[in-house]
This record gives C-alpha cells, structure tokens and sequence, in this order.
C-alpha cells in the first residue's frame, strides 16, 4: 500500500472514485459543489493505492494549530468495500506514516468513524484510542412553521428586520452582497477552529450552485445575517447560519430559519437537515428551537499525545 497526495495530476481520478464510494446523500451534496476545486483549495486529501496502483481509499488529514497552541490532527478514511475490517485495516495503513513522529506540541488525534461500518472497537482501544460523540445529526420533518417553533422570529419582524431570498434582481441591486456575507461568515466562525475561512468568490459559486438558495436577513440597508439551503433531493440540508454579533438576540437568526422552513415547504415539503458540534450547545439548542430534533450522534476515536512524545502504534 502507499499513501500519496491527492494534486491536480490525479484530482479527477480522485473525485470519481470519491463520488462512487460515498453513500447516497454524499453524492447528492457532492453534485451541487466544485468537489475537484474544494478538494485541491484545502490541500488535505490523499489517497491509498494497492501494489497495482489501484485507488482503495480515500484519505483526509488536516492539520490545525489550535488557539491554546496545541495541535489537532483531523484523519477519515473511506474505502469502495465499507467492511469495519476493511476499514480498520486502511486505517492501521494511514496512522502507520504518523508511526514514530515526535510531537513538537501537546497533540491530539481526531479519527472519524466511518458512517456505513464503524472501525473495530478492540483494535481502535490497542492503538490507545477513546471513542467520543464530536456532532449530532438534528432533522425537522416536512412542513410549514409550526406553533412554538421559531420564537423570536416576530419580535424581530416588530423591530424591522426582514428576510429576503437572493436573486438576480436583488444581486443587481446590492453588488457587493457576496463581499458582504464573506464578512459576516468570517466573523461568526473566527472561533470556530474547525470551520475554513471563506470568500466572496466561494459564496458566489454557492449560489450559482442550481441546488442551492441563500436567505438573508435585513436592518434597514444593513444585512445581518444569512443561510444557505442545499436541495438534496429528498432532503434539504442547511449545514450553517451566519449573525453579525450586534445583532445577537434580536430574533433575526429566527426569522430567517421560519423563512427558510415556509420555503422548503412551498417548493419541496422535505425534512431539513443540520449538524452540530457536541461542544456547542448553543448551536444545537437554536436548532431546537427552530424544530429540528436530534435523530444520530456521530463518533470520533480520540488520542492525545503530549509535547516531546512519539506517536505509536
């Protein structure tokens, strides 16, 4: 076996094999995004050849210096048969390139478990690794607003915010919209170690994107916040809403969500589906709030290695 990076030499290949491997709505969110572009801008994908040089997975690892300076590696590995041994067995592969390497700070190893065949709990524990819920999957079944549901929306209606859908004609209008919600997302995620910065250009592809809408909310001429929904065919995903922090607890966040459920139910009537980070109980009481219950909790295997120590398996 061999492990080498994923570059545009081999992106192509790569991304076919990527879409056969992933399960069915991987494959829908990955029709509705630039997956070549995406992969080669975060320089983390790798790939695992067999001695014929056939692809047998598909490898990440990321690698981000956290605020306290301590270091998380971020591994996933993905393989065409999902077996948990198959799995297990690509990944003894991956972590035997990291065997041997001296922390030069406090680390810590982030595996996520795959989601068709979790890697095997003995092996896992022999390679010193503990098994904790990193996110929860929430989803809101098909339908307009219901009572109780988005609380604080019309308070924010009283105050003057309002909600609107980005179009063609609004783009006109407000030149400078994607400028803008670059901002708001860089600014609301600045904290959030595991989110990449974003761009204007990024958010414009997004919504070129046919399976993809962008709600924002409104003060005025100021815009406030935004979220965008991807249509995954039986599903719609909202994976992140943005608020400029002054306009925290204004309801606005509300307002776009029941504006966001309203037209997935005009257009689609399918159940909305969102992530949140188990850390983050803010996040996952505000889709709580807006109706979404929590249906999975997803695993990561987690190993810490302190600063001068070798990691070894």
């Amino acid at each position: 076996m061999q492990l080498i990076p994923v570059t545009k030499n081999n992106i192509e290949p790569y991304v076919a094999f990527r879409m056969e491997i992933a399960d069915e709505e991987g494959q829908r969110y990955y029709a509705t995004i630039d997956l070549g572009a995406a992969i080669l801008a975060k320089g983390h994908d790798f790939v695992l050849l067999d001695d014929k040089g056939e692809m047998q997975a598909a490898v990440i690892i990321s690698r981000r210096n956290r605020r306290d300076g301590s270091l998380r590696v971020m591994l996933s590995v993905e393989t065409r048969t999902a077996t948990s041994q198959e799995l297990t067995t690509a990944l003894r592969y991956v972590l035997d390139t990291e065997n041997g390497r001296v922390a030069t700070e406090d680390t810590c190893y982030h595996v996520f478990n795959p989601i068709k065949a979790p890697f095997l709990k003995s092996e896992m524990t022999e390679m010193g690794f503990e098994a904790i819920v990193s996110n929860y999957r929430y989803q809101r079944e098909p339908g307009p607003p219901r009572p109780g549901e988005f609380p604080h929306a019309d308070r924010a209606v009283e105050k003057g915010y309002r909600t609107l859908v980005i179009d063609d004609a609004y783009l006109a209008s407000d030149p400078n919209i994607f400028e803008k919600l670059s901002d708001i997302y860089n600014r609301a995620f600045s904290n959030r170690e595991t989110v990449s910065p974003s761009t204007p250009e990024r958010i414009r592809k997004s919504y070129e994107a046919e399976a993809n809408d962008i709600i924002i909310s409104k003060f005025g001429d100021e815009v406030t916040g935004s979220i965008t929904l991807t249509n995954l065919g039986n599903s719609v995903l909202s994976p992140q809403y943005t608020c400029m922090r002054r306009h925290w607890g204004t309801g606005s966040v509300d307002l776009m969500c029941r504006h966001m459920a309203q037209l997935v139910a005009d257009r689609w009537n399918v159940p909305i589906i969102g992530y949140a980070e188990a850390n983050n109980a803010a996040s996952w009481k505000a889709l709580e709030r807006f109706g979404l219950t929590r249906v999975e909790g997803y695993i990561v295997w987690e190993r810490h290695i302190p600063a001068g120590a070798k990691f070894t398996i």
